[in-house]
C-alpha cells in the first residue's frame, strides 16, 4: 500500500478486500444462478453508491437498491441491514405488476438470508481534509439493460454539491469496507486502469449507449485534468462503435469536443440549474460558473454534437431568460425539482429563499420555463432523454 499525504490530501491503495467482494457474496446466488430460472436473469451489479442489482425479463428491468438500514426513510422493504429500494427502469410505468412484486420479494429474502454473513467492519479514523485513491479495478462498463451502459470513471465526486442524493450510498459503501467518514467533496477514487479493463470489454459486449453521468461522479472534475480517466475511455469506446452520453457541471467538456465530435452518435449535457450565478454559488459553491457552463454548450454545439441541459435542481431563476438562452444551444431538456431538501434545508433559510423550497415553486417554474422551450422546439421532458438526444 502507498500511501504519501499531501497537505492533507492522501492518495494511497484500496484495502484487503473491496466493496464489490462483499457485494458479490450478497448477491452470489443471483449472479450466479437466476432467482426465477423461467423467467429472469441478472443484468448487472453494482457496489459503488451502495449496492445494487439489476435483473431482466423481456422488457421489464428492475432495479434493487440497498441503502444503510434507516426506518425514517421510506423502502419497499426492509432487511436487518438495509433499506430496499426496488424500482422499474427504462419505463415510464412505475408502479410494479404482480410478477415483478414477487420477484422482488424473493430477492428481498436473499438478501435477507446472507447478509448476516457480511462483516461489520469499524471506520478508520482520519484527520486529513481531503483524500484521493488509485484504484486497480476489474469492471468499468456496467450493463443497464435495454443495450446501453454506464461508466463511472471515477467514485467521489470534488465538485460536493450538499443536495447530491448519492452522497449517503457512497459514504455507506465505505462503510462496509471500514473506510473513514468524510464530507462528500472531500474524496474520490481514481481508476487509474479504467481505460485498459474497457478494452477488453468493449470487445465482449455488444455497442450502444453508454451513460458518463455525474450521479456518482462527475467525469469531468478536478482531477480528470491530470488523469485523463474520462478521455481515456472515450478513446476505447471511439473505434469499438459505442455512442457515449455525457452529463457534466464542468466546462472543461470542451477540451474533448474534437474526440467525441468523431464518434458516429455522441450526446453531451450540461447541469445548468439557474441562469443567476448567485444561485450556483449557494448550491454548488465547488461547481463551474453558469457562464462557463454556457461557453461550453456554445463550444460543443460549434463541433456539431448533439447537446442537451439538466435543469435539476430547479433553482431560483428568471425562467424566460434560462429559455431563451438554452433554446438556439440544446436540442432537448430534463427538469426536476430538488430533492432530498432536508440536505440543504439551512441553505434555503440563510439565504431568504424558503418559498423556492414549496411545491408551488417547482410547478409555477417549471411550467414558465418548458413553454417557451416547447415552442421554441425544444425537446422537453421526454421519458427517455438519452435516446432522445442519440436518436
Amino acid at each position: 500500500m502507498v500511501d504519501t499525504a499531501t497537505d492533507g490530501c492522501a492518495m494511497q491503495a484500496p484495502l484487503g478486500r473491496d466493496v464489490e467482494d462483499l457485494a458479490y457474496s450478497l448477491f452470489a446466488p443471483l449472479i450466479e444462478g437466476r432467482p426465477d430460472s423461467a423467467r429472469w436473469e441478472v443484468v448487472s451489479w453494482d457496489a459503488e453508491q451502495g449496492l445494487c442489482l439489476t435483473l431482466r425479463h423481456d422488457d421489464s428491468i428492475l432495479l434493487f437498491e440497498l441503502e444503510r438500514l434507516d426506518p425514517e426513510q421510506e423502502a419497499w422493504a426492509r432487511t436487518s441491514r438495509f433499506n430496499v429500494h426496488v424500482r422499474r427502469v427504462l419505463s415510464a410505468q412505475s408502479e410494479l405488476s404482480p410478477m415483478e412484486r414477487r420477484l422482488a420479494q424473493q430477492v428481498v429474502k436473499v438478501i435477507a438470508r446472507r447478509e448476516g454473513a457480511l462483516p461489520r467492519v469499524t471506520r478508520q479514523a482520519t484527520s486529513r481534509r481531503a483524500e484521493l485513491r488509485e484504484l486497480q479495478v476489474s469492471r468499468v462498463l456496467i450493463p443497464e439493460g435495454a443495450g446501453q451502459y454506464y461508466i463511472n470513471p471515477y467514485v467521489g465526486c470534488m465538485i460536493g454539491c450538499d443536495f447530491c442524493y448519492v452522497a449517503d450510498r457512497a459514504d455507506f459503501s465505505r462503510e462496509l469496507v471500514g473506510l473513514p467518514s468524510m464530507p462528500w467533496g472531500s474524496y474520490v477514487d481514481v481508476k487509474v486502469n479504467a481505460a485498459e479493463i474497457l478494452a477488453q470489454e468493449v470487445r465482449r459486449f455488444p455497442p450502444g449507449p453508454v451513460r458518463f453521468s455525474p450521479i456518482l461522479t462527475d467525469p469531468y472534475q478536478g482531477p480528470e485534468r491530470r488523469y485523463r480517466i474520462t478521455r481515456q475511455c472515450l478513446e476505447v469506446l471511439l473505434p469499438a462503435g459505442f455512442s457515449p452520453v455525457i452529463l457534466t457541471r464542468a466546462a472543461r467538456v470542451m477540451e474533448d469536443a474534437e474526440l467525441l465530435a468523431r464518434f458516429e452518435h455522441a450526446a453531451v449535457g450540461v447541469s445548468i440549474p439557474s441562469d443567476d450565478d448567485r444561485m450556483r454559488a449557494i448550491f454548488e459553491p465547488g461547481g463551474d460558473p453558469i457562464d462557463e457552463r454556457f461557453a461550453a454548450l456554445e463550444a460543443l454545439r460549434r463541433a456539431g454534437l448533439s447537446t442537451f441541459a439538466v435543469i435539476q435542481p430547479l433553482l431560483p431563476m428568471d425562467p424566460a431568460a434560462l429559455a431563451a438562452r438554452l433554446a438556439p444551444l440544446v436540442r432537448a431538456v430534463r427538469v426536476d425539482r430538488m430533492h432530498f431538501i432536508h440536505r440543504v434545508r439551512q441553505l434555503y433559510v440563510d439565504h431568504g429563499l424558503e418559498e423556492a423550497m414549496t411545491d408551488a415553486f417547482f410547478e409555477r417554474t417549471e411550467r414558465a420555463l418548458l413553454e417557451p422551450l416547447r415552442a421554441a422546439g425544444v425537446g422537453v421532458d421526454g421519458f427517455d432523454l438519452l435516446r432522445e438526444v442519440l436518436s
